[in-house]
This record gives C-alpha cells, structure tokens and sequence, in this order.
C-alpha cells in the first residue's frame, strides 16, 4: 500500500481530444506541479517553462492535433509509451577487483582513499562502484569488490597495488594489510547472492539449473534472496545492539541494500516473482524510515548521513524492478523533489499506475505522449462503463469513489489465483493484453451503417 494521502483528487484535465492549447502540467500528491515537457534543462542549463503546446513526437502522432493514429502507428515502437522496466536492464561487464582481509568497520570513503585518484572506476552517478559484501543474516563483513569502467583498468589498478607494496607503500587498509586481486562479475553476483541455489554464473547473467528430480535435498531455485536474509537486513537496524558486527559499521546494512538493488539481475523476468520484488521494496521502505530517524536522532552522524540517505533513495529510484507506485513510496517518505525524481525516471501521476505491476513509462518519452495513451484508455473504459442508476450509485458509495487515472483497467487485467506468486513474466503477460485491447478497440473506426 501507498504511504501517502489517499483522499487527494487526482487532476484529470489532461485529454485524449486533440487541441493547440498549452500542454498541462502533471501535479503530484504534495501539490506540487511537475513541467509535463520531454526534459526538465534547455541548452546552458537553464530551466524552461512549460512547453507552448503539445511535444513535436505528440503532433507529429496526432498530426498536429487533427486525427487519431492507427493502431499500427499506435504500437509503433517509437510512438508506443509503455515497457517493462525490468527488461531494460542489462548485464554488466565492468572490470572488477577483489579487496581480502579488509577491517570489519572498513569504510567506502577509505576504499577510494586506498585505490586512489587515478583509479578509474565505474560512474558513481549511474552505478555503485564500491561494493563491501556483509552476509545479511549475520551482518558480518566479508571481501570488497570494486567495479572498474573496463577489464584493463582493473588490471591497472591491481598492478599498481603490486608495485607499491614492492617497495613498502600502500597495502593497508586502516592497521590491516589488504591482498588486491583481479576478480569478476561470476564472483562479485555469486558472493552478493550467495543463498540463491540451482544458479551458475556467467557474467553477471545467472544461468537457472533445472532441479535434480532425483536428488532429495535438492529443492530447486527459490530466488535470488531468501526471505530470511530481507527479514535481518532490517533486524541488524532495528536491534544493532544484538548485532555485533552491525555495531561496529551500522552503514554497512544500507550499503548492502544499494548493491543489491543496483546488482539484482532484474532482467530475470521468468524467475522472479511479484512477491520476491514485494518483499525487497518493503525492506527499502523500513530501511529508509530507519536510517532517516537515526538521522534526525543523530545516533551516528559519521556513519549515518544525509550523503549515505540520498545514496539509498538514489539506488531505489533507480532499480529498474521496482514499479512507478512503488517508486512512488520512495519519493514521498523521502520527500524527493518532483523534478529530481522525473530525472531520475519515475513516470507522471506515478502513485496512480496502481493496476500495473510489471509496466512503466518507455524513457525518452515525452510526458504529453505518455499521458495522451493513457487518457485513450481511460475515456475508452469509461465509454464502456453501464448506466448506473442514482440508487445503485448511492448503495455503492460511488459518489466518495477516486478518480482513476487508468479508468477501470484493474478490472479488465486478469488475476489468476495465485498471482502474487506467479513471476513477473507472466503477470506482465495479462497486463500487455489488457492494454492491448483496449487501445485497439479505441482506435479502431466503428463500422458505420448503411444511410
């Protein structure tokens, strides 16, 4: 469930009929308004206002406003706005080294003291170079692993490591002395997953091995993170005091939940279930909640920070696995800024894209597109809908009804029993459909009789 307010009336105006007029600005929960133009920066960097009229990709759809596209030109992938998130990710190929023997309380600022300026590691920015594995259900700390922008660099920097250890520089890590090694994408997913069975890595890819019938014990893949693991990722914050090595580095649970977030293999569509996905945004949910009181009690202020808080919500509103209401949650407990989360992907009026659970927006779709395809669908359905007398309308409570931005497409997906344990592949299947029909019966022309 969403954390926010409930009763906010959700802005409609924005319409499927063609017109000139200025293109409306999208308004979030809080009240705010969001630019509703195709990016937030014009040439300099300086911000633009809203846009004099509809995005030149919606005019040249509509042709300036003046017919409906066909459903072939509808689907279209370069006019259709909608994707699964998930398949978007991609496997990762950077260059990676392995850090042994590091110092339990090890910080991240002291792994990049250690590799230096000259290290050329991965976009802190797009990615979470610095990778300090902890074993979630002990939350003892294990190796590092630091992802480099290629294989040489890698190489680079474990040559230099040798070199200044032959001649007594470097090679500790607070009073540790630490061994560099060149390692790989198999080694860093398979220590970051570790509970995950049935899997061999190549790559970063996991490659799911089909369950021996013939062996007793062996009961299969069960998913990436085992439930158990979720539960004390947040016991080791809840309670640190039982958690000895938590203690000692309470950053180290929320470290451990960016690399998860930004490593999962979310491309996995056919093995991961909605419930998988469900149970991690909870614990990002609970994690950021008690990072920000521990913040604002100033329990730790080295440690636990604004920097590490904004590093948490930056990785949640980035995962490609987690749907624009979830992003949703994440936005308001955080209270990001509208134009800070549009840059960083979460789709328009994205605490009302409950009905969807597997499918986004298509990035670098102009806004006025996006909701242009969804207002078709929802003034189709509420075309369709049944008169409702005034009686039944007062039985039902219709009247305290929201409005929705979708109109009735939850009541048109179909929900197998069981679907909250059906992978996300599947789920998305009914959702394509569902939108499919729709948008064809809305586009296509009515037979006309005869005169």
């Amino acid at each position: 469930p969403t954390p926010g307010p409930k009763s906010q009336p959700l802005d409609l105006e924005f319409s499927s009929e063609p017109r000139n007029a200025a293109t409306p600005t999208l308004r979030s929960r809080r009240g705010q308004t969001i630019t509703n133009a195709a990016g937030p920066y014009a040439t300099g960097n300086r911000l633009i206002g809203p846009p004099s009229g509809p995005s030149p990709h919606l005019r040249a759809l509509t042709n300036g406003g003046t017919r409906l596209p066909t459903v072939e030109e509808a689907f279209t992938p370069n006019n259709f706005p909608f994707i699964e998130h998930c398949r978007l990710a991609t496997e990762q190929n950077f260059g990676v080294i392995k850090i042994r023997n590091i110092p339990y309380s090890v910080t991240r600022p002291e792994i990049l003291a250690f590799l230096g300026r000259n290290a050329r590691i991965v976009n802190e920015q797009e990615y979470e170079p610095v990778h300090i594995v902890m074993e979630r259900v002990t939350s003892k700390t294990l190796d590092c692993y630091v992802e480099f922008i290629n294989l040489n660099e890698a190489v680079n920097a474990v040559t230099r490591f040798e070199s200044n250890r032959a001649t007594n520089r470097g090679g500790r890590l607070g009073s540790r002395h630490v061994d560099v090694e060149l390692s790989s994408q198999e080694q860093l997913m398979k220590d970051l997953f570790p509970k995950a069975k049935n899997v061999q890595w190549q790559g970063s890819r996991p490659i799911i091995i089909a369950r021996d019938e013939n062996d007793p014990y062996n009961s299969g893949f069960q998913g990436f993170i085992s439930k158990e693991e979720l539960v004390m990722l947040v016991k080791h914050v809840e309670a640190p005091q039982r958690s000895p090595f938590s203690k000692e580095c309470p950053q180290r649970p929320f470290e451990c939940l960016i690399s998860t977030l930004l490593k999962y293999p979310w491309y996995m569509v056919d093995h991961i279930t909605i419930e998988d996905r469900s149970l991690l945004h909870k614990a990002t949910i609970e994690l950021l909640r008690l990072l920000r009181e521990r913040i604002d009690s100033e329990t730790d202020p080295v440690n636990l920070n604004k920097m590490l808080y904004k590093r948490v919500w930056r990785a949640a509103l980035k995962c490609p696995g987690f749907t624009p209401c979830q992003k949703d949650d994440v936005v308001f407990i955080c209270d990001v800024d509208d134009r800070t989360a549009i840059e960083l992907g979460v789709a328009p009026y994205a605490v009302w894209w409950k009905p969807l659970f597997t499918i986004g927006h298509k990035p670098n779709i102009p806004h006025d597109t996006i909701m242009w395809y969804i207002a078709i669908i929802r003034e189709h359905l509420d075309r369709k809908k049944q008169y409702v007398s005034l009686a039944e309308r007062a039985a039902r409570h219709d009247q305290d009804e929201l409005p929705k931005l979708f109109g009735d497409l939850d009541k048109l997906i179909e929900r197998p029993k069981g679907w909250w344990f059906m992978t996300m592949g599947q789920v998305a299947k009914y959702e394509w459909t569902a939108i499919e029909q729709v948008l064809r019966e809305a586009l296509t022309p009515a037979l006309e009789g005869p005169n």
